[in-house]
């Protein structure tokens, strides 16, 4: 009798305690907090167009281009006698030329901003022009915008036909190297240097229309805007 009572005691703590355990609630699983998250960055606004810019840039263009021709007449003169020297400086001439046409083409930094600024510049008139609506106040502030714009038209009308010559000179000292250096081989010093006084002579035109291209940008960058 007492082993079975010892038996049933045993059985009965163990069915309590397994009872007990499964009972108990289970232990909370730990999760990672989320880390947080770095708010977007806001993107990078387009830079405004500037007059000062793009007149410093004009500028630079004709700084360089008369730089080039400060010894041409001197250079020519010292390749009487040299073929090697006819045709460099032919190569020089070339390459001003090249470097102003490649300062106002289509994609260049001075024909984007110029019409930038065209852009912007009929947009502040016509917002003028609407306040005039109510305060006739705005209105000379509107026709001094149109003056602006009509100048930088103007400027613009400038660098695309300096474009157009430059792309014409171009081809002509191309189309002349051979006729010059032939005249080198032939012994005929005098025909030579007389090809190259030409190109000379155009690259003193386009240094000229250079220098109206520059008066022109700065009048435009001088004519205010009273508000």
């Amino acid at each position: 009798m007492k082993t079975r009572a010892i038996i049933f005691t045993t059985l009965s703590c163990c069915l309590a305690t397994s009872l007990a355990f499964a009972q108990s609630p289970e232990p909370a699983k730990v999760t990672a907090s989320p880390k947080p998250v770095a708010p977007a960055a806001e993107p990078a606004k387009a830079a405004q167009p500037n007059m000062a810019n793009l007149l410093q840039n004009v500028n630079e263009v004709a700084k360089q281009l008369q730089t080039n021709l400060a010894d041409l007449e001197k250079d020519i003169q010292a390749s009487r006698d040299s073929i090697e020297k006819g045709g460099q400086v032919l190569d020089e001439m070339l390459a001003s030329v090249t470097a102003v046409h490649g300062s106002m083409a289509e994609d260049s930094a001075i024909w984007k901003e110029l019409n930038s600024l065209l852009e912007l510049w009929e947009k502040r008139r016509k917002e003028t022009l609407q306040k005039s609506e109510s305060n006739p106040a705005f209105l000379p502030v509107a026709e001094a915008w149109q003056k602006k714009i009509d100048t930088a038209r103007e400027l613009r009308k400038q660098i695309s036909t300096e474009r157009a010559n430059s792309v014409a000179l171009m081809r002509s000292i191309q189309s002349d190297r051979d006729i010059v250096l032939s005249y080198y081989e032939l012994g005929q010093a005098d025909k030579a240097i007389e090809g190259l006084k030409k190109v000379s002579a155009n690259l003193t035109s386009l240094n000229e229309n250079m220098q109206g291209i520059v008066k022109t940008a700065s009048a435009v960058q001088q004519q205010p805007i009273s508000q």
